[in-house]
C-alpha cells in the first residue's frame, strides 16, 4: 500500500523512479579528495550538454545504461529544475564514490557518483534542495494539491509546542498506514509499564496481504515483539501489524487512541486490522460494510469479532486497490495532522529508546536529506487516493520538530513522488546546515 515511498527515497526523490546504474569494479588504490574534482565537472558537463557519454563513463556503465535512457533522465532533470550551472559541493564517501551537489536554476541536486580509472562508473540522483524556497511557498504548494490536503509543523520546546506552519491541520483525513503509529504507541506504553518486554515471543498468527514480507513466512513463526514492531513501522508489514493488533486487543488500542489526544477518537475505534479494511472495501461485502458503518464503536467492534473468515486473507480481493481510490472517506483509519502531531509529541516525551530507534529504520526521504538531521523518525502510508508522511526530527543544534502531512483525493491517485518532494523541501527548510562538504 505504501512501498512506493520506500523505493523512491533511494532511487529518486524528484522525478519518479529513474536511476542510473552503477557497475561493479575492483576497488582502486586509496584516493585523495581531489580524485573526484574532474568526475564532478564531468557530471556538470553532461548536464549542460557539452560532454559525450562515451568520453566520461566506463564501458561497463554504457553497456548497462542505453544512451536513450540516459538522455531521458537528463531531459527530465532539466525540465523540472532548469539548467545546471555549477558544481556546488563534493563530499567523498570512500575511495571510489562521492556525493556531488550540482546547482540548477531551481534547486541543488545531489548525485552519488562512482569512479573507476578516472571515469564515471555510477551515477545516482539521491537528493534535492529547492533554491529560494520558503515555508510560505511550501504551504501554498501543499494547499494547492488536488483533492484535500493538510499539514502541521510544530517546534517542541520545554514550554510546550509552537506551531511553525500549518494548513487544515485539524481536519479529518484518511491516513492509511500512518495508523500503525498508534499500535507502536500502545506497545511502547506496555513495555514502559512492565506489561511486555521487547523480547517477548509472539507467533505470526494474522497473515495479511502486502505491503510487507511476512505474509509468505511460515504460519505461526515465532517473532519477538521488537521484530514485529520494526517490520510494521519500517516496511509497513501488514501481517506483522495484524498480529500485533490481535495480541494487544481493541480495549487497549482504544485507550491509547484516547490517551494520545485524538480529537475524534471514535474515528479510530475500533482500530481496524489491515485485513478488515480491505475486506470491507470489497463490493461482495457491501451489506457487511453498511452494517459496520451504521454501528457505534461497540457495535463495530462486535461486527469485526463476528466476521470470522469473511475478512481473512484467503477471502480478500486485492483488486479493490487497482481501480483508483476506493471507500477512502468511509472505510479507513482517520485522523488529522494535528492528531498525529499530538501522538508523536507523546512518543517524544515518553517513548522508550527502542521505540525511538524503530522509527529511524526508514527515514522516508533520500539519505542525503535525512543525514542533515541528528535524529529523524518516520512513518508514512499510502494507497490510491491517500498519501501521508509524518516525522519526528532533531536538528544538529538539538531543535526538535514534528511534521505531519496528508493528502486525500477520492477522484484520483496522489502524485507520490511529488508529495515526497514537498516533504523533503519542508524538512530542508527546518534544519540548519547541510553537513560537511568541500567545494571544488
Amino acid at each position: 500500500m505504501e512501498r512506493i515511498v520506500f523505493a523512491l527515497v533511494f532511487l529518486s526523490v524528484a522525478f519518479g523512479s529513474q536511476a542510473i546504474a552503477q557497475t561493479d569494479a575492483p576497488p582502486p588504490a586509496p584516493a585523495t579528495q581531489t580524485t573526484f574534482d574532474q568526475p564532478a565537472r564531468d557530471v556538470l558537463a553532461l548536464l549542460q550538454g557539452t560532454a559525450e557519454p562515451a568520453t566520461i563513463f566506463t564501458p561497463a556503465f554504457l553497456t548497462a545504461v542505453p544512451p536513450d535512457q540516459l538522455a531521458t533522465v537528463l531531459v527530465q532533470l532539466n525540465t523540472q529544475f532548469g539548467d545546471a550551472s555549477a558544481v556546488d559541493a563534493i563530499q567523498p564517501m570512500d575511495a571510489r564514490s562521492a556525493r556531488v551537489d550540482i546547482r540548477f536554476d531551481k534547486a541543488i541536486i545531489t548525485f552519488t557518483i562512482g569512479v573507476q580509472d578516472s571515469k564515471l562508473s555510477g551515477l545516482f540522483v539521491t537528493g534535492s534542495r529547492t533554491q529560494g524556497d520558503t515555508l510560505e511557498q511550501i504551504t501554498a504548494d501543499i494547499a494547492a494539491l488536488p483533492g484535500r490536503s493538510g499539514f502541521v509543523v510544530q517546534k517542541l520546546t520545554d514550554a510546550g509546542t509552537e506551531t511553525i506552519a500549518s494548513h487544515a491541520a485539524e481536519e479529518r483525513f484518511a491516513i492509511a498506514s500512518v495508523f500503525k503509529l498508534y499500535v507502536l504507541a500502545e506497545i511502547d506504553r506496555a513495555v514502559r509499564a512492565g506489561e511486555r518486554r521487547w523480547d517477548d515471543v509472539l507467533p505470526l498468527a494474522q497473515k495479511s496481504h502486502p505491503s510487507g514480507i511476512t505474509q509468505a513466512w511460515p504460519d505461526k513463526a515465532p517473532m519477538t515483539l521488537q521484530s514485529l514492531a520494526t517490520l510494521m513501522i519500517s516496511i509497513s508489514d501488514n501481517s506483522a501489524t495484524d498480529t500485533l493488533i490481535a495480541a494487544i486487543g481493541q480495549t487497549k488500542l482504544a485507550a491509547i487512541v484516547r490517551a494520545s489526544g485524538h480529537a475524534r477518537p471514535s474515528d479510530m475505534i475500533p482500530l481496524l486490522p489491515t485485513q478488515a479494511v480491505t475486506g470491507l472495501k470489497m463490493p461482495a461485502n457491501a451489506a457487511l460494510r453498511d452494517r459496520f458503518l451504521a454501528a457505534d464503536d461497540a457495535g463495530q467492534t462486535a461486527i469485526l469479532a463476528q466476521a470470522g473468515d469473511t475478512l481473512s486473507l484467503p477471502k480478500l480481493d486485492l483488486s479493490v486497490y487497482t481501480g483508483g481510490p476506493n471507500q477512502i472517506d468511509t472505510v479507513e483509519w482517520f485522523a488529522s495532522p494535528a492528531d498525529i502531531a499530538r501522538l508523536l509529541a507523546m512518543l517524544e516525551r515518553e517513548g522508550d529508546p527502542v521505540t525511538r530507534a524503530i522509527l529511524t529504520v526508514n527515514a522516508g526521504i533520500a539519505p542525503v536529506n535525512a543525514a542533515r538531521w541528528a535524529y529523524l523518525g518516520y512513518k508514512g502510508g499510502s494507497e490510491p487516493g491517500i498519501m501521508a508522511m509524518s516525522f519526528l526530527a532533531h536538528s544538529p543544534a538539538d531543535e526538535r520538530y514534528i511534521v505531519s502531512a496528508v493528502a486525500n483525493n477520492p477522484a484520483a491517485d496522489i502524485d507520490q513522488p511529488g508529495f515526497v518532494t514537498l516533504m523533503t523541501r519542508l524538512l530542508d527548510q527546518l534544519v540548519a546546515g547541510d553537513g560537511p562538504a568541500t567545494r571544488p
